[in-house]
């Protein structure tokens, strides 16, 4: 048996070329405050906890490889996979040991101790979910673990949507024609941030305002957009200097293409110029969110603005995207109700 500061001690010599002089002792104290607790026993076959390693990795790398063959994103592919990664680590067990206790425990964890969140619970699900249905189909493993795990009822809530008056705020605190062109795309075109940030400059109309994109699932659909977000973008094109075929980049040299995270925190800066704004959760999805409802309030057939903004069923429209007007329920009131 070995007490826990022998292995500790261990572990630090293996890991001192893999973190920094001057974090090293905060490390060493986590690892403490972690195993102090506990006594090890040196594994007389020290192959088989590395083969349990080996199987899992090989399991995680076919599963990444057919859900690339299947054509989901590399988000999803990404979400999938960090969601798997945490069960194991937390249950410390390999792919094929993990039953339905160890994911109940691990799920009753979040909710309890985490505080996850409806919709966090009911998104781990799904992940593990996809990942123990394919293991179980391709033979990985003799039972689904998953099989009788539900989801739970989530209560929906409206995400919030921009006034007029606040879009106009927004557009009024930009300060280039960068910024500009950002807001007015992101609302009158009604594109997922990723979607606009894989935009190219030479896949855009701008003698018909329209542009070609690729939604989820590579899905291609033609979107259009505002003779404002035209006058933008192209003033913002005509200000470039550099070569990057990207629609969207970044301030500064080497000019890469604009990230997801880049838009956000743009929007963040505008937002803070204006105390108007202050206390709004102003997002790029608040910009195709208001687009979504902007429409229907306007009288656009459902499934025009279900086309417009890519979604694979239409109650996602309806529910998520359409927070009916007080105005637009009393015009149609007026005209279609009793006489």
């Amino acid at each position: 048996m070995m007490s826990a500061g022998v292995v500790i001690n261990h572990i630090m010599v293996q890991l001192r070329d893999y973190i920094k002089t001057d974090t090293a002792a905060e490390v060493k104290a986590v690892l403490n405050m972690n195993l102090c607790e506990y006594t090890f026993r040196k594994n007389e076959n020290p192959t088989e906890l590395s083969t349990d390693t080996d199987a899992t990795y090989e399991i995680l790398l076919n599963y990444r490889d057919q859900l690339i063959i299947e054509g989901k994103a590399a988000a999803t592919i990404e979400n999938y996979g960090r969601e798997l990664k945490k069960l194991l680590v937390w249950t410390g067990l390999p792919v094929k040991e993990i039953k339905e206790r160890h994911i109940n425990s691990y799920m009753a964890h979040g909710r309890i101790q985490r505080k996850w969140k409806d919709k966090t619970y009911n998104s781990k699900i799904r992940s593990l979910r996809a990942f123990f249905r394919w293991a179980y189909e391709y033979d990985v493993i003799p039972e689904d673990p998953m099989r009788r795990i539900k989801e739970i009822k989530e209560e929906f809530r409206m995400g919030s949507i921009l006034s007029p008056e606040h879009r106009e705020i927004m557009r009024c605190a930009c300060r280039t024609s960068r910024e500009l062109a950002l807001v007015d795309l992101l609302y009158s075109s009604g594109g997922r941030i990723s979607e606009i940030c894989r935009l190219d400059r030479d896949g855009i109309d701008f003698s018909n305002r329209r542009m070609i994109i690729f939604g989820k699932g590579k899905k291609e659909r033609e979107i259009y957009f505002s003779p404002q977000a035209k006058v933008h973008m192209t003033d913002y094109l005509k200000s470039r200097t550099d070569s990057s075929p990207a629609l969207f980049v970044c301030a500064r040299a080497p000019y890469r293409r604009l990230s997801d995270d880049g838009v956000r925190y743009i929007l963040k800066q505008i937002q803070a110029r204006d105390g108007r704004l202050a206390g709004l959760q102003i997002s790029p999805h608040t910009f195709r969110r208001t687009c979504g409802t902007d429409m229907i309030n306007r009288g656009a057939p459902a499934e025009m603005v279900q086309k417009k903004l890519g979604h694979e069923n239409i109650n996602t429209t309806l529910t998520c995207y359409a927070k009916i007007s007080t105005a637009a329920v009393r015009d149609a009131e007026r005209r279609y109700g009793a006489a």
